[in-house]
């Protein structure tokens, strides 16, 4: 139902922005992209996304489940989360993302949770966040892991459903000291690569 769109690594301000819990950012980091349920539309969610670029080649996640949020009415200034409509943990893959050009030293997965219930969505506008998980000091893939996901700030490639809105991405880290903070504070990027998956009626 949407899709914002593939990181374009040859626009001006190609970047990423930490969104992971792991071994160095323990207590973690989360960006939440926007999207727009249409006037008229409601939404029954399954499925939700982000594309990630992740320093590991074997798109490694430990744990495997991991959890997701949908939120409305965050304030445009941010400093809070506004309303939790729909969360949860969930198994989730992770599927390489062939994307033209991306940096030799990092790579471009899509972390997916499926099976989503009792997550409806009326028009309006909300924020997705999943955010993928290496925390298992056993696991050596963990070491060095690190995960960002990727803006889609330039082609927007395979972009799908109504447009993501510009410069209303927000962060949230208290390993960072950011809360919940427009993500125009920590980058240029004014879109995020993230999508939604469902049925609508």
């Amino acid at each position: 139902m949407f899709y914002a769109g593939d990181w374009d690594v040859y626009a001006s301000d190609s970047n990423g922005l930490a969104n992971e819990v792991d071994l160095y950012v323990s207590t973690g980091a989360a960006v939440y992209t926007p999207f727009i349920v249409p006037k008229g539309k409601t939404w029954t969610v399954t499925g939700l996304f982000t594309s990630n670029i992740f320093a590991d080649p074997g798109g490694t996640i430990d744990p495997k489940v991991l959890p997701y949020e949908v939120r409305k009415n965050i304030p445009k200034a941010g400093g809070n989360g506004g309303q939790l409509v729909c969360h949860g943990r969930k198994p989730a893959t992770v599927v390489y993302q062939y994307i033209d050009g991306c940096f030799d030293f990092t790579y471009c997965f899509a972390t997916i949770v499926n099976g989503i219930k009792d997550c409806r969505l009326p028009a309006g506008k909300y924020w997705v966040s999943v955010v993928p998980y290496c925390t298992n000091k056993n696991d050596s893939y963990c070491d060095t892991w690190r995960a960002f996901l990727a803006n889609d700030d330039g082609a927007m490639a395979h972009r799908y459903g109504p447009l993501e809105p510009a410069n209303d991405s927000f962060f949230n880290s208290v390993f960072y000291g950011a809360v919940w903070e427009p993500t125009s504070e920590q980058q240029s990027s004014k879109r995020f690569s993230a999508g939604v998956e469902g049925t609508e009626k």
